[in-house]
């Protein structure tokens, strides 16, 4: 899998859809953790493309990360 792809969860099966946004590594299991955002239809939006600006890496994990602890 990589940054981008849409997957489920399997504990949630098909309802729920994600785009993975990035993976980083569980300090403490060595577990490989996906950052997933969820895709919800009723949130889908069209948009000239010039309307469109770029967030850098760096401030999309800064949103991601509130509440969660990377170690």
């Amino acid at each position: 899998m990589k940054i981008g792809d849409i997957v489920t969860r399997k504990v949630y099966g098909e309802d729920m859809q994600f785009c993975i946004l990035g993976f980083y590594t569980n300090q403490e299991t060595g577990e490989r953790v996906a950052i997933l955002a969820l895709l919800d239809p009723t949130l889908i939006v069209e948009a000239a493309v010039q309307e469109l600006a770029p967030v850098s890496a760096r401030n999309l994990f800064a949103l991601t990360n509130t509440g969660m602890h990377l170690h």
